[in-house]
């Protein structure tokens, strides 16, 4: 491992301890990884952060869960969404605070991205029937997460890289910083003691087919392949007969291993289409 390599993995090992990742976000995840921890614990810790606890009322209302504004207290959403989606809800929000803070207009709308490829993740969980629709909501969620983790760090340096196209910036990121933003989010992902498959979701969501050749033995998780998919449409403006259904050099294994076709695809985005509009409250 590089030097530069090394010094990043330990930076973002670190970055927890960091004064600019609010202390809340730790409190939240030592009362989640907790067996014995209550909900009551856990509304305890959230009611002190109003982002936090607006973003985990606001997800519990969204058009995924389907309860239009039906929700108003943290103890219910947390019933809704789990322990562990709160983990993750409040680790995104809390990055993505930290990263929003540079006000660019790629920088703000990176939030709507992730959201709408949790959207996307989701309703293709739902087409194939494969993976359960919070655990792809999640995955899809943080698949970015190594961006606002990047920038973090580095701060400005990053900014001025980020406005290259996704293969382009995963070359200049590695380069640069020692590790592209995938690597880097699955480090932090798995500091963080998400599930392994949300870890390599976030690691392979460019490239889908590197984790199916690390699969040797058993079924590769379909949620690798939903992600990088969900995000695919998203990022190609919902043009699925487009080079979103070609970008992998091994798109059919992915497509098999998703369980979905390009007649699925096209309905996902037409839906993510059709529901953008009232995802507006979520991420403003």
């Amino acid at each position: 491992m590089s030097t530069k390599r090394e010094e990043l993995l330990s930076r973002i090992y670190e970055i927890i301890k960091i004064s600019t990742i609010p202390s809340i976000l730790k409190k939240i995840i030592e009362v989640t990884e907790d067996s014995n921890s209550s909900v009551c614990e856990l509304e305890r810790v959230i009611e002190h952060d109003q982002s936090i606890a607006a973003r985990v009322v606001g997800i519990s209302n969204s058009v995924y869960y389907g309860f239009p504004r039906k929700i108003n207290s943290i103890s219910q959403a947390i019933l809704v969404l789990g322990f562990e989606m709160v983990k993750g809800l409040a680790i995104s929000t809390a990055v993505f605070d930290v990263f929003d803070k540079g006000k660019r207009p790629d920088i703000v709308s990176l939030w709507r991205h992730s959201f709408e490829v949790a959207m996307g993740s989701v309703l293709l969980a739902e087409k194939s029937g494969g993976v359960a629709k919070d655990s792809a909501f999640l995955a899809g969620l943080l698949h970015d997460i190594g961006r606002p983790i990047l920038y973090q760090i580095f701060g400005r340096q990053y900014l001025d890289v980020i406005g290259c196209d996704a293969m382009g910036l995963l070359s200049i990121e590695e380069e640069t910083f020692g590790a592209a933003h995938p690597e880097a989010g699955s480090w932090f992902a798995d500091r963080c003691k998400l599930p392994e498959s949300c870890v390599n979701s976030i690691r392979f969501h460019h490239n889908p087919e590197l984790y199916l050749s690390t699969v040797k033995t058993g079924k590769p998780s379909p949620l690798v392949p939903m992600v990088y998919l969900a995000d695919l449409i998203i990022s190609e403006g919902n043009d699925c007969s487009g080079k979103c259904t070609i970008i992998s050099p091994r798109h059919s294994d992915i497509m098999k291993a998703a369980c979905v076709d390009n007649m699925v695809l096209h309905e996902v985005a037409e839906t993510v289409k059709k529901m953008s509009a009232q995802l507006d409250g979520y991420f403003n």
